[in-house]
């Protein structure tokens, strides 16, 4: 699907059109006129006249990509990278116009991982591309914020760019503060109680940074490449807005470094709490067996020794007493034993 906005040379805006093809004058300023949706036809026109056209198509087909590579006469090695997905951020540079792909963040709840959203841009002196996914909501916002403020389009094809790039940009941080947020939540239960099922979460964390790391890396080069690209950046004022973009990209690329460390300190902390927990279970069982010593000792040193079928060697009391003996003795050593772990701290 192609939906395109027509503007003429000099800024072009209507506020809210309902028909194809249909100019309407804006009283509030000069005759300003945007025209939405224009058929194939009417966009080779547009274009022919040097109206500023932006067309933004979703999912195209096979037919709709050979109409775009036949009228802007795009490169093959182009129309290859807007044929395929996946791809890192990259910016090709042409003749009449430039090519640069982008990536968006979104979260998958089904999965519980951060997919990326491609976008694929294509700039021209009086044209602006957008080819994309049904997920993309970067370009749906930049879109809908172009067609409402005049201002936009006087400042060229390069701040229309940075419009796209800045809503890109502002898809990781709803992304980095859930993570920071799972985070914290994860390390409070880890102090509380080391459990391994919080690893995985800990770990599927780490991946999502891992992922996003991918996208904002490649995607940073890519902007500061931009900077110097005279096409739409050419006045001050285009830098500096382009650096902008550049700083925020390295300031997210610092917060996913802190996150990351984050995550390890916090599976530190959980395999420090396992250890710890590992340790009291050894400590009880030390303290059970060796309750259990001296009974064992006696009763042997009792059925061994005390217990006999000849004359000679029997001892003057009785069975009954020598048992009681026994008892009383077992009871006072592991009460004994058991009251010196409990002052030591052990039990």
């Amino acid at each position: 699907m192609i939906r395109s906005l027509a503007a003429p040379p000099k800024v072009l805006i209507e506020r809210d059109s309902q028909s194809d093809d249909a100019p309407v004058e804006d009283t509030a300023q000069e005759s300003f006129i945007l025209r939405r949706n224009l058929s194939q036809e009417s966009l080779e026109t547009a274009l022919a006249e040097g109206c500023f056209v932006w067309m933004d198509l979703t999912t195209p087909d096979e037919d709709e990509l050979r109409w775009l590579e036949r009228t802007l006469h795009l490169h093959p090695i182009v129309v290859s990278d807007l044929r395929r997905e996946d791809r890192r951020p990259t910016l090709l540079v042409y003749p009449d116009y430039m090519f640069l792909s982008l990536f968006q963040a979104q979260i998958n709840h089904k999965q519980s991982e951060i997919d990326a959203a491609e976008i694929h841009c294509l700039v021209g002196e009086n044209f602006f591309v957008t080819v994309r996914g049904e997920g993309s909501k970067a370009v749906e916002q930049a879109y809908e914020r172009a067609a409402q403020n005049l201002d936009y389009w006087e400042r060229g094809v390069g701040y229309i760019l940075y419009l796209t790039v800045q809503f890109v940009i502002d898809s990781y941080y709803p992304l980095l503060d859930r993570i920071s947020n799972q985070l914290n939540t994860l390390e409070e239960k880890a102090m509380i109680n080391g459990d391994k099922t919080l690893q995985k979460s800990v770990f599927r964390i780490k991946q999502q940074l891992i992922n996003l790391r991918q996208m904002v890396a490649p995607q940073r080069e890519v902007i500061s490449n931009v900077i110097g690209e005279d096409r739409v950046a050419s006045r001050i004022e285009d830098r500096d807005l382009f650096r902008h973009l550049y700083e925020r990209l390295l300031r997210i690329y610092d917060v996913i470094d802190a996150q990351r460390d984050l995550a390890s300190n916090v599976l530190d902390l959980i395999e420090s709490q396992e250890s710890a927990n590992l340790a009291k279970a050894v400590g009880r069982l030390t303290v059970l067996s060796m309750l259990f010593l001296p009974p064992t000792f006696l009763v042997g040193l009792f059925g061994l020794n005390f217990v006999t079928t000849n004359p000679e060697f029997e001892i003057p009391v009785s069975g009954g007493v020598v048992f009681i003996i026994i008892i009383a003795l077992t009871l006072m050593m592991s009460t004994g034993i058991a009251f010196f772990f409990k002052r030591r701290g052990w039990l």
